[in-house]
């Protein structure tokens, strides 16, 4: 697949443009989409209220974006999920396999 980095408006692929759409994906509130209103997840609900409970559901919810078909997430395996407290936010890594190659996300 090929995709737009949104930063520098230069073509990306590979890995690159799978670590895109995961980006994306998280970052969009699911139903915000005009026309495709099941891409996305609820991730952004959880923005302000730093918590242990929230982390968890942090977790549960990326991992709902991964199963959902409308996020076109297939190609990214066995994805590993680090998500911690940090000040008044979380930070999540994510570690998987593209194209039998390991990479790496962090928001």
């Amino acid at each position: 697949m090929q995709g737009i980095d949104p930063k520098t408006g230069l073509t990306i692929t590979g890995a690159q443009q799978a670590a895109q759409r995961l980006r994306r994906a998280i970052t969009t509130q699911i139903g915000s989409r005009e026309k495709r209103r099941k891409v996305g997840g609820e991730v952004r609900k959880l923005n302000g209220v730093t918590s242990e409970f929230n982390r968890m559901r942090l977790i549960n919810r990326i991992h709902r974006i991964l199963a959902n078909p409308a996020n076109d997430l297939s190609d990214i395996k066995n994805p590993v999920l680090t998500v911690s407290v940090v000040n008044a936010g979380f930070r999540i890594q994510i570690d998987f396999d593209y194209d039998n190659t390991k990479e790496s996300v962090t928001l």
